[in-house]
């Protein structure tokens, strides 16, 4: 019935009255046009702007309650635990009788900056926070959840770093053997700076020290790179000059110094300042010296030892030499290639765990798609997902998956929380929801469930309370964590997600009357009832944070399914002007709401008219686009008695008025007319529309209107 209302083109007209609007003003001044009785707005686009959100609930009025997102302050035990998790000891008096805001400092002050460098940054920060906002919940919750959670963040960038370190040192370490240079522990385990201008201090090849000079002048990079290629470059030229010196004396000279030197070159790759016993012997007994080395008998150098193995199986000493010469750089750039090949695999199936984990939990899904972009990337990408990028997209928001009442997102600054679409706004076209955005944290009472955390209420959580879902702040009890604790389950609808009580298991996460509470289907409540949307009710799509109050045409667009795929995905954002709203759509449409009129869509040929004749400044639409019964076009009603009519063969055109009045006493185009072929226009002192069969006149002298055929 409500279709028919809505795509009838036999409207009721009441009353005249004038019309003048942009792009039409020279024929409609010249005539009368019925005005739109309340008749002509569906009841239900009045009502509810959409029919197909007709039936949602009424948007909640919602009452905060700011008490109930107070932080208790943290509790003596949740402070020697906090103690205890940063390693300074045990907890004395000394820190237990601290306020909140101060036990963070001295957090800051104690803790080692070395081993927990994100904590103590982290603690910096909120301890400014709460000496701005003295009754900011912060310092609590940074020591009931947060510490626990910087402190193992720290834990994992601290066995990184100490690998990275170890990387480094023996980077350092082969770099200076490789230049001849005796290397101490102050040398080796300081920075990259220093390592470089102790180089400088200590090499005696011209072409290196001078390199260590250029290099110690610049950036973090040229250090490295210096450590890393430079030095060996130049080393190899500092010993092309030694041989080129050599030669003045003798060629065989020169042929023993070279010898000498790809021996010292080669040991150097294992970080071995070769002996001058080593240099004294043959190419094999060099070989089967470096084989007895606890370096080479390291798994990391497996390349190098298969290398060296081979030569010495051959009986021909030039495998021997081009083992020295070339042949162990070879193999040990493999074996630098494999480790690092392995450490990236290890970091890679890193993210892949904590991709699956995200896509089996059901509410991660930016985590999911940050993973994503880490394995398709480089290893940097990973590197920086790893440290980075994991911990910054746990944010996401709630939306509701009921027909009727898709776009409503999960909201609540304190107390009830429910569902809400949000107030479409009078003075800008897209405005933020507000307290709709969730943290989505590990759970607080089992680490395989999740918890929400306000994004705007630190430390306060969706729990259930006498089975209404509630946002608190945490009190630290046992009874709160498993309140505040959520089990994901593929959405009872099949696709989304659904959130099981871990404090009441059966009962899910449901919205009823635009309320929530945690739900079953035995109708023991009134929340438990009304089982045949149940399964709707309790499935939730996840989607990104922050999300903008929903509009009317954006509710339609989710939930008319037909509607939307008609007019496809937005292509555009929305414009607010003259209190009207529209948005584009990639199917060449264009979505339109009133006050008075709802969210309508014009489309095709009939928009393309219809802006070409001013907009919405001329009319708005009553109905969307439509086909005509015999599928040869479509037809457009707008407010006032204005049609637009489109056929491949005969364009679109404008009826309006009178004459309008006349075709659709006529039957519209199953009359002998037919289809217009051209607007409305002014012929002498007469209004005349031209169709495929003849011609309606109408005088506006004398009001009287006609039909003739050609």
């Amino acid at each position: 019935m409500r279709r028919t209302v809505v795509h009838s083109r036999r409207m009721a007209r009441g009353l005249v009255a004038a019309a003048v609007v942009t792009g039409l003003m020279a024929p409609m001044t010249a005539l009368t046009a019925s005005a739109a009785p309340s008749s002509d707005i569906p009841p239900a686009a009045a009502a509810r702007n959409s029919e197909a959100t007709a039936n949602a609930p009424a948007i909640p009025q919602e009452v905060v309650d700011p008490a109930a997102t107070d932080l208790p302050e943290s509790t003596e035990v949740e402070k020697v635990l906090a103690v205890r998790a940063i390693g300074v000891g045990e907890a004395t008096d000394e820190w237990l009788m601290l306020s909140d805001k101060n036990f963070v400092f001295r957090v800051y002050d104690r803790i080692s900056p070395d081993k927990y460098p994100l904590t103590k940054a982290e603690a910096y920060r909120v301890y400014r926070v709460v000496v701005d906002t003295p009754d900011a919940p912060d310092a609590t919750a940074f020591i009931r959840t947060s510490i626990h959670d910087f402190v193992d963040r720290d834990q994992i960038e601290y066995a990184r770093r100490t690998e990275e370190a170890r990387q480094a040192r023996e980077a350092r370490q082969n770099a200076a053997a490789f230049a001849e240079i005796p290397a101490d522990a102050a040398m080796l385990d300081g920075n990259d700076q220093n390592f470089v201008y102790q180089v400088w201090r200590r090499s005696t090849g011209p072409k290196v020290k001078q390199g260590a000079v250029d290099a110690w002048g610049g950036d973090a990079v040229a250090w490295k790179t210096f450590i890393t290629t430079t030095i060996y470059t130049l080393h190899i030229e500092d010993q092309r000059d030694a041989i080129e010196k050599a030669k003045q004396e003798s060629e065989e000279a020169a042929r023993i110094l070279a010898a000498k030197q790809a021996k010292k070159n080669a040991a150097a790759l294992l970080g071995i300042i070769a002996p001058e016993g080593w240099l004294a012997l043959s190419d094999d007994n060099f070989i089967r010296q470096l084989l007895t080395t606890p370096e080479l008998a390291q798994p990391r150098h497996i390349e190098v030892k298969n290398a060296a193995d081979a030569a010495l199986r051959s009986t021909n000493p030039a495998d021997w030499k081009a083992f020295i010469d070339t042949g162990m750089k070879a193999a040990d750039e493999l074996d630098a290639a494999r480790e690092k090949a392995i450490r990236e695999e290890a970091d890679r199936q890193k993210v892949r765990e904590i991709k699956a984990k995200a896509e089996a939990g059901r509410v991660r899904p930016r985590l999911v798609a940050a993973a994503n972009a880490a394995l398709a990337g480089t290893a940097a990408d990973v590197t920086k997902f790893l440290s980075e990028t994991q911990y910054a997209v746990l944010n996401q928001a709630l939306m509701t998956t009921t027909p009727g009442v898709k776009a409503w997102h999960v909201r609540s600054g304190g107390g009830d929380a429910v569902i809400t679409p949000g107030t479409q706004s009078t003075t800008a076209a897209n405005i933020p929801l507000g307290e709709a955005t969730w943290k989505v944290v590990t759970g607080l009472a089992d680490a395989a469930c999740y918890s929400f955390e306000s994004a705007t209420k630190v430390g306060s959580y969706l729990r259930q309370q006498d089975q209404r879902v509630k946002l608190h702040a945490s009190d630290g009890s046992d009874v709160f964590k498993k309140d505040a604790t959520w089990c994901p389950k593929l959405g009872h609808s099949g696709f989304g997600v659904s959130l099981e009580s871990k404090a009441l298991p059966g009962r899910f996460l449901r919205h009823y009357g635009a309320a929530l509470y945690a739900a079953n289907e035995s109708g023991t409540n009134v929340w438990d009832t009304n089982q045949h949307v149940f399964k709707a009710d309790t499935t939730w799509n996840v989607v990104n944070p922050d999300p903008a109050v929903s509009t009317q045409i954006t509710l339609r667009w989710h939930n008319d399914d037909a509607w939307r795929t008609f007019v496809g995905n937005p292509k555009a954002g929305e414009v607010l002007v003259d209190g009207i709203r529209y948005r584009e759509f990639v199917n060449n449409a264009r979505a339109y709401w009133g006050a008075d009129t709802g969210v309508r869509s014009i489309s095709g040929p009939a928009l393309t008219k219809y802006l070409a004749s001013g907009g919405h400044k001329m009319r708005m639409p009553l109905i969307d686009t439509t086909p005509t019964p015999d599928g040869k076009g479509t037809y457009t009603h707008f407010v006032s008695g204005l049609s637009i009519y489109w056929t491949q063969a005969t364009g679109a055109h404008l009826v309006y008025g009178a004459i309008r009045d006349r075709w659709q006493a006529m039957d519209w185009e199953r009359s002998y007319l037919g289809y217009p072929t051209t607007d409305e226009e002014q012929v002498g002192n007469l209004r005349r529309s031209t169709f495929q069969g003849g011609y309606i006149y109408h005088d506006p002298a004398t009001g009287k209107t006609w039909d003739t055929k050609f």
